[in-house]
């Protein structure tokens, strides 16, 4: 079975109405903008799209004021109602998470989370735990496929990803995704990341050099834990405002340690590269125009390590080898015609339906898709059982 990646923190926290905790006495009220930093919604109003401006504790400060009032509601569904009334977790544990969490931070996301204290309502330790946010899940797959070259009609990269998780629970939130945008003073680069409201949990996230970064469990393949080492998920997005070539992605993954295995798709305006990122060694796994990934290593450098070949109907497995030759199927048979269109149909498909997405009956479930043309900074985003697919042109939020 699938294992995951241990993060530090157990669920989904934000506000306090109670737990005995000070707020802020500073009495902000929520508005659309603010210190510099706008709250909008994406074209059909499914998704908040907060746009920050200004250093990291400046950009924290604007975050907590413009989400206040969405934050406030998702405490009470989150921590209320599920953590603390139907799942009867300790606070006073959770605050403790939450103070490991955020000592292990890099200096801008700590400056961050501090600005955001001062205008959201929430205590220090509040805002610590909620920066952390995630449900405790036990499987994990995710799959993406990347088309280039003589596959696309214009020959620039189209990348697909499915996010995937064996927790129910996670849909009773989904109406708390949304996409932050950081635009930060002296950094290389501005980064648009996809995640819960209130969290710094990376999982998918785009910078404003058409760099698509997205991450898959790669444990099955390196069973490893390294505990001493970074965060990855930390080190990870604060790359991206750092990195602005795949040179520098591809020197930064041949310098970097990972905590655990991972598999990362790589995605640029003309190519894309899948990253087999094992605790000992990173192998940059390429193609011709046509690469997908799921959750196992397959470049033939590999020794002495599993191999899988799942047997298509044991979804206990995670059908990593069904969902890859999958997508790689399907990118043949569009081989020319591959558009964002064309992409997001690939993604709709099922896997008893010849795609990738787990079906909605299922004990491990698609919870996201993203879709991303790389050269023209779009996003097309759709949250299952909540949303369709939802465009976004990033080039209306990025400013650096």
């Amino acid at each position: 079975m699938y294992k995951i990646i241990r993060f530090l923190t157990l669920g989904l926290l934000v506000l306090g109405f109670s737990m005995g905790c000070t707020k802020n006495p500073t009495p902000y009220t929520p508005q659309d903008a603010f210190e510099g930093g706008k709250l909008s919604k994406s074209p059909s109003g499914s998704f908040y799209i907060a746009e920050l401006h200004g250093t990291f504790h400046q950009m924290g400060r604007q975050y907590g004021l413009l989400l206040k009032q969405q934050l406030g509601e998702f405490y009470k569904e989150a921590v209320t109602d599920f953590l603390v009334g139907e799942q009867g977790l300790n606070y006073e544990q959770l605050v403790g998470l939450g103070q490991v969490y955020y000592d292990k931070f890099p200096q801008i996301f700590k400056e961050y989370i501090d600005g955001m204290t001062e205008t959201n309502g929430l205590s220090m330790d509040q805002t610590k735990i909620m920066s952390s946010v995630f449900l405790m899940i036990y499987y994990t797959g995710c799959s993406s496929l990347s088309a280039w070259g003589d596959y696309t009609p214009d020959h620039t990269v189209v990348t697909g990803r499915n996010l995937d998780l064996a927790s129910e629970n996670l849909r009773r939130f989904s109406k708390y995704f949304h996409i932050v945008v950081w635009n930060p003073i002296g950094s290389p680069a501005s980064v648009a990341n996809i995640d819960f409201i209130g969290s710094l949990f990376y999982q998918t996230a785009i910078n404003n050099k058409g760099i698509f970064l997205e991450l898959q469990n790669g444990q099955s393949a390196d069973t490893t834990s390294c505990s001493g080492r970074e965060t990855v998920n930390h080190i990870l997005l604060e790359s991206l405002f750092r990195n602005t070539s795949g040179a520098e992605v591809d020197r930064w993954f041949n310098t970097t340690l990972t905590a655990a295995g991972l598999i990362m798709n790589a995605s640029f305006p003309d190519h894309a590269t899948i990253y087999e990122w094992a605790t000992y060694r990173v192998v940059a796994r390429q193609a011709e125009g046509l690469i997908a990934a799921s959750n196992d290593f397959v470049d033939p450098s590999w020794h002495n390590y599993p191999i899988i070949f799942y047997d298509s109907t044991n979804e206990g497995e995670g059908f990593t080898y069904t969902r890859r030759t999958h997508l790689m199927q399907q990118g043949e048979q569009n081989k020319g015609n591959i558009t964002p269109q064309k992409m997001m149909e690939i993604f709709d498909s099922t896997i008893p339906e010849g795609g990738a997405t787990f079906p909605e009956e299922g004990l491990v479930q698609t919870i996201y898709s993203v879709v991303a043309q790389p050269s023209e900074l779009k996003i097309w985003l759709k949250v299952r059982g909540y949303s369709g697919w939802e465009e976004i042109d990033l080039k209306n939020y990025f400013k650096n």
